[in-house]
């Protein structure tokens, strides 16, 4: 009995993270260059040790390019290709889709701008499908956006097995004016809380990845690390 109560106590829950990637680019990535080349398979694993990270889904779309000065996406891909060596690790794209909008100045000219279109979709459906699926006992979502609540919400009210934790994106200065109590004011057993970024610097893929054809990714030089580069 004691040998087959300590396999019991060895065995972890199946946790599926999500992440929102335009959120957390635009909160965390956008304002700290050095953080980008994150290997998000170790450092979720290492945020969750007592679980078992079974996979990590990304939602994001892929950049189109605004110049040639600009190679942003070039970068994106580059970082794409280092994700895809990570074997619990995968990207689900949407797309963004030019929006009319107009300039609130006075010359209330018309442009276009570039926006995300189906994350917040693709990120429910992933959800619910893992839910009824029964592919984990855990799950954890990564986004300050509002937008995936009604999703969470269906989890946790029909299948309450199943523990959900949220992880709001935001550097320090931001995290006063930012909102964590929306499920406890709800009643809802979610646990919602800040990213902890501290140990995001020690995540880091290394400056080459290999890929699969033995060929080379490397880290982009406008995302390389610096001495201070990681505030507390």
């Amino acid at each position: 009995m004691q040998i087959e109560d300590a396999m019991v106590q060895v065995v972890k829950k199946r946790c599926i993270v999500y992440i929102d990637a335009y959120n957390w680019y635009h909160a965390l990535f956008k304002h700290y260059p050095e953080w980008k080349w994150l290997n998000i398979q170790t450092f979720f694993e290492a945020l969750r040790p007592h679980e078992q990270i079974v996979a990590i889904k990304m939602f994001s779309a892929m950049l189109e390019p605004a110049s040639p000065e600009n190679d942003a996406k070039a970068r994106q891909e580059r970082y794409f290709q280092a994700l895809k060596t990570l074997p619990k690790v995968s990207i689900i794209l949407g797309k963004f889709q030019p929006r009319e909008v107009t300039c609130r100045a006075e010359c209330k000219r018309k442009y276009f701008v570039d926006e995300e279109k189906k994350t917040d979709v693709n990120m429910a459906v992933e959800i619910i499908s893992d839910t009824i699926g029964s592919n984990c006992e855990s799950m954890c979502v990564v986004s300050g956006d509002s937008d995936i609540q009604p999703a969470l919400e269906w989890v946790v009210t029909r299948y309450k097995s199943i523990k959900v934790a949220v992880y709001v994106p935001a550097l320090a200065a931001e995290q006063s004016s930012r909102r964590l109590d929306y499920y406890r004011v709800q009643g809802l057993p979610v646990d919602c809380r800040f990213l902890p970024l501290s140990d995001l610097k020690n995540h880091q893929f290394p400056h080459n990845v290999k890929l699969p054809d033995n060929n080379f990714v490397c880290r982009p030089h406008v995302w390389q690390t610096h001495k201070n580069a990681f505030p507390v």
